[in-house]
């Protein structure tokens, strides 16, 4: 990536060292772990690693890809679909219980189809026999109500369809777009 000179002349002499600030006053030391960086040198940085950061604010678009989800399907031995698979956790056998299944119980429930895997992780409690070391993640998080604003000359509070949309029976009961919003002197 090439620097401007002038917009990043805060981490233009540093930037591509291997290990940066290391012996300032910016760095705490040899461990190399906590930095005191000014505010100008945070901001270039953060304007150059912009493109690095994630647009997504939605907690609920990585369901059971997160590392409780993980952690629990690293327990129960399974693979959640287009997710990672694990080494099993526990590796049982279960010599006890060879001669013994669902057909000879009296008291357990035959079901004909499987589980969904997705069930068995979101709900280990529930869906499987034998949960140990399971994590239990949320299960969904609120809803999400963001939207960026790519234009600066908007302002901070304003009308946007996509979020909460009119019905065309109520258009003439809106307040017109020339009207002042007043609030108390005190407010």
């Amino acid at each position: 990536m090439e620097l401007d000179e002038e917009e990043d002349n805060a981490v233009f002499d540093w930037f591509y060292d291997h290990m940066p600030l290391q012996y300032t006053k910016m760095v705490n030391g040899p461990s190399y772990r906590f930095w005191k960086l000014p505010l100008a040198v945070m901001a270039n940085l953060h304007r150059l690693g912009n493109q690095l950061l994630s647009d997504q604010t939605d907690p609920n678009c990585s369901y059971l890809f997160d590392k409780k989800s993980f952690y629990s399907a690293k327990a129960l031995n399974l693979a959640i679909p287009g997710g990672p698979k694990f080494e099993p956790l526990y590796r049982d056998a279960y010599d006890e219980d060879e001669d013994w299944n669902e057909f000879n119980d009296i008291n357990k429930i035959i079901v004909r189809h499987p589980v969904r895997t997705e069930y068995r992780i979101a709900f280990p409690q529930l869906y499987n026999s034998r949960p140990r070391r399971v994590e239990q993640g949320a299960y969904h998080s609120p809803a999400v109500a963001f939207v960026a604003n790519d234009d600066p000359d908007m302002p901070t509070f304003n009308y946007d369809p996509a979020i909460n949309p009119i019905s065309a029976y109520k258009k003439d009961q809106l307040v017109d777009e020339e009207e002042t919003f007043l609030t108390d002197e005190d407010f």
